[in-house]
């Protein structure tokens, strides 16, 4: 399944970072792996870089995905440097495979979450419809947060129902480290913190208070260092751990607002971009009547994200695919379709939701809508309003007018020879990829007609 995955991920990157979120992660990637230090230079087209209290220059992003990017640097660089190649383009090329790899580590997470839950093909509908309909898959090939705090969330809830199934001491730390890389990610994952506490309580409370306490002792020890490491950056940057690189954004929205774009506004609601979920939110009663535990977590983890996002002056995620800051919830949120009853009429329902799903995620991963957004938001002020609720001016569907247009985006693993590897290199990844998915795509298929169905 994760080999599978990651391979569909990594052939469908493409020709760079896609925002200048991504570009200053990697200039911090860049930092740490050549000079052993979080500070980059200024750029004044790069708002993301802040300044620091001792006159250096920051990026304004928490560490976790620059540190986690810089073995992955030093592995292009190093293979550039072997072959001659372009060793900065490859090692940038080398970060973007972050994403991938989490991406598919989410997956994998939930294919053993749902394994748990469900015999057979739903299992593998679960993971199929979340990693081929949803926005995870175009979250997979650009260098945003998104991907890695999904894996961190989606293994945190894993590691806690293994746990609380009597997976022993160790799971509940495995779920806090989770956690803690997450918040180490981005420090606004501490918003799932509270609904993955009531969870372990709830599938441990049957051992009495103090083993429960004891439990969630554990989650908050394994967290802790993912949340000294964002303390202790914020330190460095601006002397003081509670000062974060925001400075003068806010919650200046009203959350019921953001929230309702957030869920349903035709530029950036959830079930246009994830329409699976339509079948998840109809199947969550179904759902809860035989785990209730999880179905209450994802209302609570829902309810946490939209008051809190809902309200951030950027609800929306900016220049992104969708609604970018709920993508972490995305895998998860489809465990109720493994609740599908055995019915033609569901099963047609369910069929037709991952059809349009996966097309718009090849829609998303093929057309770049930058240029859209600098379009929109260029010709006046009401820009940002178009965006989000006029259905023309939707990047989903200007995504859709560019691929029948053919202006889609090159696929770097078929663009190789533009890094200067050998011709050995460049024939033979594309080829080593196409084989690695199709071996999942095989096993998938194989488990599909070996497992049964409820």
């Amino acid at each position: 399944m994760w080999v599978g995955f990651a391979c569909l991920y990594a052939l469908s990157l493409g020709r760079g970072f896609y925002s200048s979120d991504g570009e200053v992660m990697f200039l911090t990637t860049a930092a740490l792996a050549e000079r052993g230090t979080f500070e980059i230079a200024p750029d004044p087209a790069l708002p993301q870089i802040v300044a620091g209290s001792d006159g250096a220059s920051y990026s304004k992003y928490d560490p976790g995905l620059p540190l986690v990017g810089v073995p992955f640097f030093v592995a292009g660089d190093w293979l550039g440097a072997v072959n001659h190649a372009h060793r900065y383009r490859l090692a940038a090329l080398a970060v973007l495979l972050v994403p991938v790899v989490s991406a598919a580590g989410a997956l994998a997470a939930l294919a053993a979450l749902a394994g748990d839950l469900f015999p057979g093909r739903r299992a593998l509908g679960v993971t199929l419809a979340a990693g081929t309909s949803t926005l995870l898959w175009p979250y997979a090939r650009v260098l945003f947060a998104e991907a890695t705090l999904a894996c961190a969330l989606t293994l945190a809830v894993f590691a806690i129902w293994r746990a609380g199934r009597g997976g022993g001491r160790g799971w509940w730390i495995v779920a806090g480290a989770a956690l803690g890389w997450g918040i180490a990610t981005r420090a606004a994952l501490a918003i799932y913190a509270l609904p993955l506490v009531v969870l372990g309580a709830r599938l441990s409370y049957r051992d009495g208070p103090r083993a429960t306490a004891a439990r969630l002792a554990a989650i908050g020890a394994g967290a802790a260092p993912g949340v000294a490491l964002v303390l202790w950056h914020n330190a460095l940057r601006f002397g003081d751990p509670l000062s974060f690189g925001y400075a003068g954004e806010g919650f200046s929205t009203a959350p019921w607002v953001g929230a309702a774009g957030l869920l349903f506004s035709p530029g950036k609601s959830v079930f246009l971009y994830a329409p699976p979920l339509v079948a998840s939110i109809l199947l969550w009663p179904r759902f809860r009547r035989s785990q209730p535990a999880l179905a209450d977590f994802l209302v609570l983890a829902w309810v946490a994200a939209l008051v809190f996002y809902g309200a951030w002056w950027a609800w929306h995620g900016g220049w992104s695919w969708g609604p970018r800051l709920l993508v972490p919830l995305v895998p998860l949120s489809c465990l109720p379709l493994g609740a599908l009853p055995d019915r033609r009429a569901w099963r047609g329902l369910a069929a037709a939701l991952v059809i349009a799903g996966a097309g718009v995620q090849i829609a998303g991963v093929l057309a770049d809508t930058v240029p859209h957004y600098a379009a929109v938001i260029g010709a006046g002020e009401g820009g940002y309003h178009a965006l989000h609720y006029t259905p023309g001016e939707s990047p989903l569907v200007a995504a859709f007018e560019r691929v029948l247009r053919g202006q889609t985006e090159p696929l770097a693993a078929f663009h190789l020879n533009g890094t200067g590897l050998p011709r050995t290199w460049t024939v033979g990844v594309p080829l080593i990829l196409l084989v690695g998915l199709g071996w999942g795509a095989w096993a998938i298929g194989r488990d599909a007609r070996a497992g049964p169905a409820q």
